[in-house]
Parts: structure tokens; C-alpha cells; sequence
């Protein structure tokens, strides 16, 4: 049964009398970045009626059909198919579905994203009641008649289950303040528990848990299935963990030291090894070849019970309908030695998977003074690479998308901007999203990315959200919005089937998941030094997701993708490759890399210390192998800053870039002798060569020692390797065959060079060349004539 009585209004006060809605906690939000690790309280002001009049919204889904719905791979990219006919998949997600279903789908939205527990249909061993759920899509259904939905199932424990089986929750190795351990429960409509991340939970590694969350899914799905509501269940999401986004509980504390966890993974190394204060970037394979091989089967086990998940909703509903998950995420993973997506292939690969989601940038500004929503990013030398959300933001994903087409999935963006009506916690909407212009600005770059990159996405509304949020009302939910929204759907739903989606970015940028096996753990940065920069590791904030701000913004489309679905004819492809963190690799992977840019004719830019991290020990040959450079590993610790040595009228203002905080090891290009090369840089704190490119193996090799680069150097680089820039400035640009966006980086005229005839979306002119004055955050869309 549910924590309270549907049929009448609730209250905190009733939910403090079941005893199994108090002991799941969450110290954050949904699916609210790592950096909301807010104390939350009741919600007493949370008041939903559901009564039996719904049910006979289900008498008038008898005569329908059960739903089908796919994801097919047609006209360059994932499309959905609903009951045989494509749509444009975009779907409302809200903290209170029932308040804003009808404001959605004023705005055009009839795909319905609920967030549901499936805990508070579990009231004992075997014992599942599913007719509360049934009553709460029937509410949606007499809201929205012509709704589908596609609920996002969460998999927690109730309180009963941890009382009974002790020895298979989980154990951290960091003490876990109180606050943030079995707390009481938060609800604002009785369907979900929003006390998502509490380390109180069962060990992922459990055999027991595995089997009894997976009866509880199957039990709720045979419900359905019987159910007239399968006629209108277009699919579903299964979520769970930390934030309802796999990420570990308990992630902030170095879990797993329980004894399931031991018998998977284990022996766990020490809390001291693993977070190795004060060590090296990159951890020696002959001395932490345990900590590599520990976290290797920790993230194993995550994914393939993901993945197992997947199988049994395509199981249970017969392949009808599609399924998802949220998953892979790469760029702003913070605590991502604990909380990574570390081993994606399970999920990546699996058949089970339609598509997989992402809320998307949430990396916050690191300029002292700025507001906690502002979201410019700047390098220690001063150097702006760019903003993440709000008003001319980049608004970009954190799972690499080029990834999933090649594998067949579908990619889903959270779009979860706060707006104008939000009076108090702006973060969420960035710069400029406390007024109407700058709202609607947001929004059109959010669903314009969408449109133009061929991908789909959905509004979260939080609005109804308190803490932390005070709007007490839907975000989007205003005539000015309303209108906005609804005018970008009717746009992408006339011209997305006609449209071919397929990718046309001449610049890779390359990603290895499994390289932060072997490099310094988050924690190990504590404290951290920069105003904004919290939970995250060096690599992982400097190198990769600072550097996803200018690479955004080079003024091109560029692809993201994982290392291993790199494929031969890439070559003939991209014209640059970024490899960005390719740092533990194997002879095998070297020598495919090797021939993959061997003739090619391409840039290839190399990153730090790609292939020195091998299997059995440090591989220095195969870091020389891959970039045609000899090296000298320096172990004094020094800034991981550059010294620019480009002799270029259109760079004159550079000097620097790079981090001030010394790190080790750090690598000194060698010159042999009679060996032609360019030397880019020196590092700043000696004169040894950082930066350098030359010919070699036939393409262009490059080797940076930091990062982030600023745009203006990847655009050097960029216009060098032949690659076509879309905007004459370091705009935004988003584009696929048949579409395009541009975000204004800077006020002025620019001049825009499509491969083939486009049109604005507003009309005009056809062409391949548009001269166009934008102003800052100004957004632009542009479609095949």
C-alpha cells in the first residue's frame, strides 16, 4: 500500500505516521546536479486529492489498443514511433505532475514523464498493491485525455526491507553526518519519495536485493500489462541509486565495504589508498593495480544490473514499447571514481536500451563574485572559455552523443532551466534567467539544440519543488513561455520528418571512460581552491569539463564520442581529433589508434599523457607510439600552466593558459635531433617544451600538456586541420544534415557558411552563406531549404 490514503488530501503529519514513507532519505534532488547537497525538510504545504471518479477514465482505454512504440534508426538518426507513426519526442517532467499536465500541454506537450516510487506499492515480502498507481495515471489521463506517459520507475528499498536484512546495505569507509542518513521522507504528490540519496540503502552488490527489486518491477509491469492503461503506456524509465541517476549512495563517503560489495569486488582497498592524498595525477598499475581492478568490478556490477533491469521490462512487455534509462554520462560526473558510469558498455550495448538520458551542463561559474547562477567559466590565467547555461550559454550534454547513434540509442536531454517566476534559486536557469527576455532565450537555445542536433528532450518543472525552490508554481507556466514552447514544437513536429538528421561535424572529440580508474581520486583535490569548483577530480573538471566549453564554442559542430566506437572510416570523417583523456590504454588499443590516423591527413590533438597508463605498469613507448614525440616525465610538482609560443596576429593576447595549482607528473616534449617541429608552449614555471605539433606517421600530431585550451587556440588549431568553421565568430553552433543553430558568443555581425543551402526559420532567403547581426545569447535556427 502507499505511505497515505489517496482518496484523501495528505499531509506531513500522516506521513509521520507510517513508520516505512520516514526512512528513505535524500540530502539532494531528483535529478538536480551533486552540488544541491542541501538538509531538506517536510513538505507541509503538500496537498493532492485523488478520488475513485478517475478510474472511469480506464472504461474509455478498454476499446483501445495496447500502445507500441520504437526508436528507429531512419533518415541519419534515432526516431520515435508511436502506434506506427513518428513524433517528436519531447515530454513534460514536473515535482507535481497533477498542477502542471494541463499548463504542458497548453504549451503543446502530451507526453507525460511521471516520476513514480515503486516502493510505496511494496508493503511486505510478496506483498505489492499497484491500484493507487493505477488511480494516479488515470488522474493524469482525465487531466490530459489525449496524454501518453511514460513513467520513470524508481527502484529503492522500504524501510521494512533494511530492517530485515542488516548485512546488505551498504558500508562506507568515511563516517556520514547524521542529517544525511535515514532521514524522514519528503513527498509533494503520494507517487514518489523525493529522498532519493540515502547511503541507508541496500548494497547494489546484493544477490538478495537484485532478486527481490527485480520481482517488485516484474510485479508492477504484469499490472500494467493487465491493465486498460497499457493502451497509453508508450514506455518506461527505470531509475534508482543516488539521485535516481546510478550514481552510487553513500558516493561522497567511499562506499562499498559491505560484505556484498567484498564478495563482487573485494578486498575494497583502504579509504587511505584509494583517496591517496597528496599523490600523483595518475596511480602506477604496478603498485594500484587492486585499486584499478576494484573499481573496474564495482562499476561491472552497477552497469550490468542496469542493464539486467532494462531486460526485464522489454521481457515483461513483450519488445512492445520503448525503455530507457539514465546512464553513460561523461562530462561534470563529479565523485566519479564512486559515482561515475566508469564501465558504460553494459548499457551502451544493451538491446534492452531504447534510448538513454541526461539532465544536461550544470557546471557552475569559478569567477570570484559571481552569483551562484551565473555560469561563465574561466582558467587560471584569465582566459573566459565560455558559459554553461543560461544567456548564451552552451547548454550542452554531458553523455556523448555521437556515441549513442553508433549505438543505436536514442539521446533524451533534461532540460530543467529555472526561469523569471523563480524568486529565489536561479542556478538551475544560469545568467540572465531572471527575466522574461532571458528565459525565452534559454528556452529557445534548449529545444533549438534539440531540433537541430536530432536528439529529443524534456521540460522538468520544479517549480512546485520547496525547498529549495520557491516559486510555489510551475516554472514554464506563464503566456510568454507558453507561447515560446509551443511555437518551437510546432516546429520541430512539422519539419523534424522531413528533415535528415544525420551528423555532419568534421571535428571528434574523444573520451575514455576507463581512464579515471586509473587517476587521482576526487577527494584527493579537497579543499578545493576555486570559488564553484566542489566534488570533482582535476581531469575531470580541468581537461574535461572546462574544455567542453570552448570545444562547444569553436564555432562548428563537433561530435562527442567514446574511444572504442571510434571506427576506421573516421579518418575519412573528422578532419581534427581531440583526444581528450585517452590516458590508460592497452597495446591492442594503441595499435588500432596507430592505424586509424595513419595517412589520414588529420589533426590528431593529444592530451596530457594518452597511452601511458598501460595494463602492468607505466608504458612510455606507447605514449611516444601514439603522438611521434619523445618525452621526459617531470615528478617536481609544478602549475600545470603554458607559456604560449604562437607567433599569430589573430592570438597576440594570449600568453597563458592552464591551472595554477601544482600537480605531478607532468611531461616535457624531448626534440631529437634534426627533428622538425613546432613548438606551441613552454611550461611556465621552466623552460622545457609542453606544447608542440609536428608531421607524423601522415597527419598532424599535436601534444598539449593541460588543459583547458581557450577557444580562440582550438579555433588556430580547428582552421589549420581544414575544418569548415560554421560562424565567422566562437559562436555556439549546434547542426546536423538538415538543420542548424547558432548561439551568439559576443554582440556584432557574423558571417555563417553552411556545407549547403539553408534558410532561417523565420523565412528568407536560401542560401549557403548568411551575414547576420546577433547580439549576445542571441539564438538563431536555420532549416534545408
Amino acid at each position: 500500500m502507499l505511505p497515505v490514503d489517496l482518496f484523501k488530501p495528505f499531509s506531513f503529519d500522516i506521513l509521520m505516521n507510517r513508520r516505512d514513507s520516514l526512512k528513505h532519505l535524500g540530502a539532494a534532488l531528483g535529478a538536480l546536479p551533486f552540488s544541491h547537497f542541501l538538509p531538506l525538510t517536510p513538505f507541509e504545504h503538500a496537498t493532492v486529492r485523488l478520488d475513485d471518479d478517475v478510474l472511469k477514465q480506464l472504461d474509455r482505454l478498454k476499446s483501445e489498443s495496447p500502445c507500441r512504440s520504437e526508436v528507429r534508426m531512419e533518415r541519419g538518426g534515432a526516431r520515435l514511433y508511436l502506434n506506427g507513426a513518428e513524433v517528436f519526442p519531447f515530454f513534460a517532467v514536473s515535482a507535481s505532475p497533477l498542477r502542471t499536465a494541463k499548463s504542458y500541454r497548453a504549451a503543446g506537450i502530451r507526453f507525460l514523464h511521471p516520476l513514480i516510487g515503486l516502493e510505496t506499492g511494496w508493503s511486505a515480502p510478496d506483498r505489492y498493491d499497484w491500484k493507487d498507481l493505477e488511480k494516479y495515471f488515470a488522474t493524469l489521463l482525465d487531466l490530459v485525455p489525449d496524454a501518453y506517459i511514460l513513467p520513470r520507475l524508481h527502484i529503492y528499498a522500504p524501510a521494512w526491507w533494511k530492517e530485515q536484512h542488516p548485512d546488505e546495505l551498504i558500508k562506507c569507509g568515511l563516517p556520514i553526518p547524521s542529517n544525511e542518513y535515514n532521514a524522514p521522507a519528503q513527498f509533494v504528490e503520494p507517487v514518489f519519495n523525493w529522498n532519493m540519496n540515502d547511503a541507508y540503502a541496500p548494497s547494489f552488490a546484493s544477490e538478495r536485493w537484485k532478486r527481490d527489486s527485480a520481482d517488485v518491477l516484474r510485479s508492477f509491469l504484469r499490472f500494467i500489462e493487465a491493465s486498460p492503461l497499457r493502451s497509453r503506456m508508450m514506455g518506461y524509465q527505470i531509475s534508482g541509486l543516488h539521485t535516481g541517476e546510478w550514481h552510487y549512495p553513500g558516493c561522497g563517503f567511499m562506499p562499498d565495504y559491505s560484505a556484498p560489495m567484498q564478495k563482487v569486488a573485494g578486498p575494497v582497498p583502504s579509504v587511505e589508498r584509494r583517496i591517496d592524498k597528496g599523490g600523483p595525477l595518475l596511480r602506477n598499475p604496478e603498485t594500484d593495480g587492486d585499486i584499478r581492478e576494484y573499481l573496474r568490478k564495482f562499476h561491472t556490477n552497477t552497469a550490468e544490473t542496469v542493464a539486467g533491469y532494462g531486460r526485464i521490462i522489454k521481457e515483461e512487455t513483450g519488445r512492445r514499447v520503448v525503455c530507457g534509462t539514465f546512464f553513460c554520462y561523461v562530462l561534470e560526473n563529479v565523485m566519479i571514481q564512486e559515482a561515475g558510469h566508469l564501465v558504460p558498455e553494459p548499457v551502451l550495448h544493451s538491446p534492452d536500451f531504447d534510448y538513454l538520458a541526461t539532465p544536461y551542463t550544470y557546471q557552475r561559474s569559478n569567477v570570484p563574485g559571481n552569483k551562484r547562477w551565473d555560469s561563465d567559466v574561466i582558467d587560471d590565467a584569465g582566459n573566459w572559455l565560455g558559459r554553461a547555461r543560461g544567456v548564451g550559454g552552451d547548454g550542452a550534454a554531458r553523455i556523448l552523443t555521437e556515441s549513442l547513434r553508433r549505438n543505436r540509442k536514442m539521446f533524451i536531454a533534461e532540460l530543467d532551466p529555472s526561469t523569471y517566476v523563480e524568486p529565489y534559486r536561479r542556478s538551475e536557469g544560469g545568467s540572465g534567467s531572471d527575466t522574461v527576455e532571458g528565459t525565452l532565450k534559454i528556452l529557445r537555445r534548449d529545444i533549438g539544440q534539440m531540433f537541430a542536433s536530432g536528439h529529443a528532450g524534456w521540460l522538468f518543472d520544479f517549480g512546485h519543488l520547496d525547498p529549495p525552490f520557491k516559486a510555489n508554481r510551475s516554472w514554464y507556466d506563464d503566456p510568454p513561455m507558453t507561447r515560446e514552447i509551443r511555437s518551437l514544437l510546432t516546429l520541430c513536429e512539422k519539419e523534424r520528418p522531413r528533415l535528415d538528421i544525420s551528423p555532419v561535424s568534421e571535428i571528434a572529440a574523444v573520451y575514455d571512460a576507463k581512464s579515471w580508474l586509473c587517476t587521482q581520486n576526487w577527494k584527493a583535490e579537497e579543499p578545493w581552491e576555486h570559488f564553484g569548483i566542489v566534488i570533482s577530480d582535476f581531469i575531470g573538471h580541468w581537461m574535461v569539463n572546462s574544455q567542453a566549453r570552448t570545444i562547444h564554442r569553436i564555432g562548428a559542430p563537433a561530435d562527442f564520442l567514446y574511444r572504442f566506437d571510434l571506427r576506421p572510416d573516421d579518418s575519412e570523417t573528422f578532419k581534427l581529433f581531440l583526444m581528450v583523456n585517452t590516458l590508460y590504454l592497452n597495446a591492442d588499443e594503441v595499435g588500432r589508434l596507430r592505424a586509424l590516423f595513419r595517412g589520414s591527413g588529420a589533426t590528431v590533438v593529444w592530451y596530457y599523457a594518452p597511452g601511458y597508463v598501460g595494463e602492468e605498469k607505466f608504458e612510455p613507448g606507447q605514449m611516444e607510439a601514439l603522438t611521434g614525440f619523445s618525452f621526459q616525465r617531470i615528478d617536481e610538482r609544478g602549475p600545470m600552466m603554458i607559456r604560449f609560443k604562437i607567433e599569430d596576429p589573430s592570438l597576440k593576447f594570449f600568453r597563458e593558459f592552464g591551472v595554477e595549482k601544482p600537480h605531478y607528473p607532468r611531461f616535457a616534449v624531448v626534440p631529437r635531433e634534426g627533428e622538425k617541429m613546432r613548438v606551441l608552449g613552454m611550461w611556465r614555471d621552466r623552460e622545457e617544451i609542453a606544447f608542440a605539433s609536428k608531421e607524423y606517421d601522415g597527419f598532424t600530431s599535436v601534444y598539449v600538456g593541460t588543459g583547458p585550451m581557450p577557444v580562440e587556440i582550438l579555433r588556430w588549431i580547428a582552421e589549420r586541420a581544414g575544418v569548415r568553421m560554421w560562424s565567422s565568430k566562437a559562436d555556439n553552433v549546434r547542426a546536423s544534415r538538415g538543420a542548424a543553430m547558432v548561439v551568439a558568443s559576443d554582440n556584432g555581425e557574423r558571417i555563417i557558411r553552411f556545407p549547403r543551402p539553408m534558410r532561417a526559420v523565420e523565412g528568407g532567403q536560401v542560401g549557403a552563406e548568411h551575414r547576420v547581426t546577433m547580439q549576445f545569447g542571441e539564438v538563431k535556427l536555420f532549416v534545408e531549404g
